[in-house]
């Protein structure tokens, strides 16, 4: 019998956090939660449901998932965020690796998104991600933006969905897109990379296209334009706010 842990790391998640650990717990022999400074109820609803709780600063999505990973103790490692939910086609494919074990060092899982209250079939979907882990086969690595879990071993797929509740509102994902290009633009200028308004523009056109007719997002409805057109203002705002960091540098 494998045994395994969950690790999130969290701040101000109690929106769905509940619900994301109802859908784990009798999958988890551990769960372990880092926290960078939650305001609201998230520590003590993880608690209720018997979680490690460790305070960590925030300096980096790596930095922090990596740390979670360490003080996990089971053999197998579920990394998950506090608005994703496990389910049940996904659960039973865990539990078959519990029982039975595995040849792979990893596995990848499909994440199915809800924005604006409608699962995104196409825009967003399908959309694969290494969640599922031996623990002494993987580590985080990437940039301040896109972490990513690197398996040192061959990796399988499993079915079932990661389901992901990250859009409540517009506000959220345009507080999201703000967050992220200002973590892009600081790490783009240290790393020395350079504005360029041809990359802004086409950048912005690529990614409402790839979104929009190559994903097929035109078949999710309105959300799908939405969603594109959101894309789009991701790649133009990362790298306007990369010529501001530019402008104000050659200033000093």
């Amino acid at each position: 019998m494998e045994s395994l842990s969950v690790s999130m790391i969290v701040k101000n998640g109690e929106r769905y956090l509940e619900n994301v650990l109802e859908s784990i717990k009798e999958l988890a022999d551990e769960i372990v939660i880092v926290d960078s400074g939650s305001t609201d109820k998230t520590v003590e609803i993880a608690k209720s449901f018997g979680a490690k709780v460790v305070f960590r600063e925030f300096d980096n999505f790596i930095n922090q998932k990596n740390y979670a990973l360490s003080l996990c103790s089971k053999n197998w490692v579920l990394f998950l965020d506090d608005d994703e939910i496990v389910d049940e086609q996904l659960k039973e494919e865990i539990k078959k690796i519990k029982e039975k074990g595995s040849k792979y060092e990893g596995f990848r899982i499909n994440r199915l998104t809800n924005y604006l209250g409608k699962w995104i079939k196409h825009a967003w979907y399908p959309d694969w991600h290494v969640r599922l882990a031996k623990k002494n086969s993987c580590k985080w690595k990437g940039d301040e933006v896109h972490e990513t879990l690197k398996i040192n071993g061959e990796i399988g797929y499993l079915k079932g969905n990661i389901l992901h509740y990250s859009y409540p509102d517009i506000k959220t994902h345009v507080n999201k897109i703000n967050f992220y290009t200002t973590l892009y633009a600081i790490g783009a200028h240290k790393k020395g990379k350079k504005f360029s308004t041809l990359k802004m523009v086409s950048s912005s056109i690529g990614a409402f296209i790839r979104r929009y007719f190559i994903k097929k997002g035109f078949l999710d409805g309105f959300e799908g334009f939405v969603i594109s057109v959101m894309s789009s203002y991701y790649s133009f705002l990362k790298y306007l706010k990369l010529w501001e960091i530019e402008k104000r540098s050659r200033k000093k």
